[in-house]
């Protein structure tokens, strides 16, 4: 396929994609300029091993668009979502980027994967396009994004250094896993790889083997001999939810048996038997009121996949700053989006948009309470967030240990 052909694919998808939002009420007297759209898009993978995630999230967008619309929209403008797929592919994120540069967006939820964001970054920063990923924890990306002292990268879950602290501490603590000796398992890709030097940097415990592994690959026994061939006490697993299933059924069916710890996010609704002893480092992001109200809304797919609140966090942050800032622009929501999403403003939880705009035009300051966390932005524009440590016994997913923000600002001591 030509590039040029890409490209008018891409198109093609824009304009098919999601449906524009509308407002629910007159919008009154405004003119032709002030009334016309505000554009954003959601370049996230809808196709293949994440298509679940990447699909929910895509809803997760949507509902706060329509949240948005519902309350007049930004500035009294009706917000537009164009939603493409990333196909969890760096370049396919950046042709569909392009698209929307094109179609005039303001902001873009994505990427999902790190790959994609890592490559987004630096473009969005030079067309001050806002982007806000609802997934991607590689430690590159807490300074990606920044020219001219803003900062046009931002994102709605935490860095992989927590996740790695929270990590290496399962690993090494006798009251977990215990490991003197410790194989790391991750996905051949930037998350993967970063996340795992950043665990291997945390831990007290010998490293004797660290493996990549193409989640594609017709077999993965040889993977599984490779990573047990020290006879490791523990093995630090990193991957994402649909890319894991492969090498953990070979795992099943090998003779091999030591706890694994998993990566944020793996433990879902039916917990394999092969799982049993297994630990995870989770993000304690489900038990929120805002979590329970956009379950709410779209029962129709709950349970939500990974990251699809944090997904409706992000684009609801970026509505919000534009709100605030009286300019709907790339800059004037990067200026913005750190001040709405903190401090001892008023709370505004999930939906209420309507509050949003109240408090902007009374002069106030909010403080949005999201679906995923409390979504504090730091001044890279990324939360600091608790992790639960999760154990599986007896099939059930047990929580044993909430490690509090305050635990990694002290360098998670353990």
């Amino acid at each position: 396929m030509t590039h040029s052909d890409t490209r008018r694919g891409f198109l093609r998808a824009a304009g098919g994609a999601v449906g524009v939002g509308t407002l629910s009420g007159c919008l009154g007297t405004l003119d032709a300029e002030n009334a016309q759209p505000v554009r954003f898009g959601a370049i996230l993978p809808l196709s293949g091993p994440l298509e679940q995630v990447g699909t929910h999230g895509k809803r997760a967008v949507e509902q706060a668009v329509s949240d948005v619309n519902r309350a007049g929209g930004i500035r009294g403008r009706p917000v537009e979502l164009t939603a493409l797929d990333s196909e969890a592919s760096p370049d396919v994120a950046l042709e569909g980027y392009r698209s929307l540069v094109d179609a005039g967006a303001v902001g873009f939820v994505g990427g999902l994967v790190s790959d994609a964001s890592l490559a987004l970054a630096p473009k969005a920063a030079e067309d001050g396009v806002m982007e806000v990923s609802p997934a991607s924890t590689n430690p590159q990306l807490t300074d990606a994004g920044r020219t001219n002292g803003r900062k046009f990268f931002g994102r709605t879950v935490p860095s992989d250094i927590l996740q790695a602290i929270a990590m290496a501490k399962i690993l090494d603590s006798l009251q977990y896993a215990g490991a003197e000796t410790v194989s790391l398992l991750a996905v051949d890709n930037a998350f993967g790889s970063d996340l795992a030097a950043e665990i291997e940097a945390n831990l007290d415990a010998d490293v004797v083997a660290n493996v990549g592994y193409d989640p594609s690959a017709d077999s993965f026994e040889g993977t599984i001999e490779t990573v047990f061939a020290d006879s490791p006490d523990a093995v630090g697993f990193v991957s994402v939810p649909g890319q894991e299933h492969g090498v953990l059924d070979a795992y099943a069916a090998s003779d091999y048996h030591a706890p694994w710890v998993f990566s944020a996010g793996m433990f879902g609704n039916d917990v394999p038997s092969s799982y049993e002893g297994f630990y995870s480092a989770s993000l304690s992001s489900v038990q929120t009121e805002g979590y329970f109200r956009l379950s709410r809304r779209l029962s129709d797919i709950a349970p939500l996949a990974p990251y699809a609140a944090n997904a409706y966090d992000a684009m609801f942050l970026m509505a919000a700053a534009a709100e605030k800032a009286g300019t709907v622009s790339g800059p004037a929501i990067a200026d913005s989006i750190q001040s709405v999403s903190g401090g001892s403003g008023h709370t505004v939880a999930v939906g209420e948009f309507d509050r949003v705009r109240s408090l902007v035009d009374a002069g106030r300051e909010l403080n949005y309470q999201g679906a995923a966390s409390g979504v504090d932005l730091t001044d890279a524009l990324e939360p600091l967030s608790s992790y639960i440590v999760e154990h599986v016994s007896s099939g059930r997913v047990e929580q044993l240990e909430l490690l509090q923000r305050q635990f990694f600002q002290n360098g998670g001591d353990r």
